[in-house]
């Protein structure tokens, strides 16, 4: 760039800047600092994610397991302690993950006061019950862990 370019663009710039009185130039260019906001915690959501997980894989899991149990146990003409025993606790586990798992995400929930994640875990909490419960009443589901754990 040639010389005469170079300083017609430093009068246009220093007659663009604003003027200040001598005393305040000083203290206007101090900076303050300014206080950002702290990131969002991220755990909760990959609690939900968890929990959510657990919910839906398990008792998918522990639901194809009981039945699996159950069909051995249909063509055995002998039921064997060990497979009703098995079948009790994979019945256990189902009724974890499909009640507990999400109940417990609803009360996590609102006690950290996020309300919409507490109210889908009690909505999941009562689809699952219903969906249980259709299958078998709850006196039935604990008469079978009664009798598959050793109970009377």
């Amino acid at each position: 760039m040639s010389p005469k370019k170079k300083n017609k663009n430093k009068r246009k710039t220093a007659e663009q800047a604003p003027r200040t009185p001598a005393g305040t130039a000083a203290a206007s260019r101090r900076r303050t600092p300014v206080p950002l906001d702290e990131p969002k915690a991220r755990w909760p959501v990959a609690l939900w994610t968890l929990l959510t997980l657990a919910w839906l894989g398990g008792t998918a899991l522990f639901f194809i397991l009981v039945l699996a149990e159950g069909l051995a146990m249909m063509d055995d003409p002998e039921v064997a302690d060990a497979s009703l025993r098995s079948t009790a606790w994979y019945l256990t586990g189902m009724l974890v993950c499909a009640l507990a798992v999400p109940l417990a995400g609803a009360a996590t929930a609102a006690l950290i006061r996020r309300k919409i994640a507490a109210g889908l875990f009690v909505l999941a909490t009562a689809a699952s019950a219903i969906a249980l419960f259709t299958l078998a009443s709850p006196a039935e589901l604990f008469q079978a862990l009664r009798g598959g754990l050793g109970g009377a």
